[in-house]
């Protein structure tokens, strides 16, 4: 299975690539704002699961603006507390904390805040 994640491709076998382009660039292929609403409720709703959220990002993550990369991170980190050894092997963790990376100069103060609050859970 592959994930991209904004001009890198993460593959859940461990390995790394960039896409044709190696363009690292956050935001030529976020999708329109009211898609990242829709996509911010899906994550955030009282029936989310981290499974949800996770296959979300795995599907759509490469074009999530910043704000819902830190979303992704921070309620997979709110709702998978108890589910913290399985989660550390899930491809899809590594391929977020890659977004999460890539997505730095493009935080806000409050989702820089959101993704460390999640990794330090």
């Amino acid at each position: 299975q592959r994930l991209i994640i904004r001009g890198r491709s993460s593959r859940c076998d461990g390995r790394q690539g960039r896409s044709r382009s190696g363009n690292y660039s956050t935001t030529s292929s976020e999708a329109p704002r009211a898609q990242q609403i829709a996509w911010s409720k899906q994550m955030t709703s009282q029936d989310a699961t981290v499974d949800n959220v996770l296959s979300l990002f795995a599907a759509h993550g490469h074009q999530f603006e910043a704000r819902n990369v830190a979303t992704a991170a921070h309620q997979v980190a709110k709702i998978g507390r108890r589910q913290n050894r399985r989660l550390k092997q899930d491809c899809r963790m590594k391929a977020l904390a890659a977004a999460c990376l890539n997505s730095l100069n493009d935080f806000e103060t409050q989702h820089l805040a959101n993704v460390a609050w999640a990794y330090a859970t």
